[in-house]
């Protein structure tokens, strides 16, 4: 069955970051979306900030608290992504 999910403004998503280069957050990992609805429909792509556990204490780190396990969104690392083709699912909202 083929998914009818589309990613939408301020939904946390699991997506396949790789391939990547140098220090780049890779592997599969969730994201904030930080495009609309509208955008992600129309082009297939979405632009995002991928998220970690790990916080480095960095001045660009944005807490997110509330969610299955807390991390923090790598707001200097903003991505334009094929999120069909990276395989994107909603894993919650922020």
């Amino acid at each position: 069955m083929v998914s009818r999910y589309v990613p939408d403004m301020g939904d946390l998503i699991w997506v396949d970051f790789d391939p990547t280069k140098g220090s780049e957050q890779a592997g599969h990992r969730p994201a904030v979306v930080l495009s609309p609805f509208m955008y992600n429909n129309k082009t297939g792509m979405c632009l995002c900030v991928p998220c970690t556990t790990q916080s480095k204490g960095y001045p660009f780190e944005v807490v997110l608290s509330g969610q299955e396990r807390d991390g923090v969104a790598l707001a200097d690392q903003v991505k334009s992504i094929a999120w069909r083709a990276r395989g994107a699912t909603k894993k919650g909202t922020v």
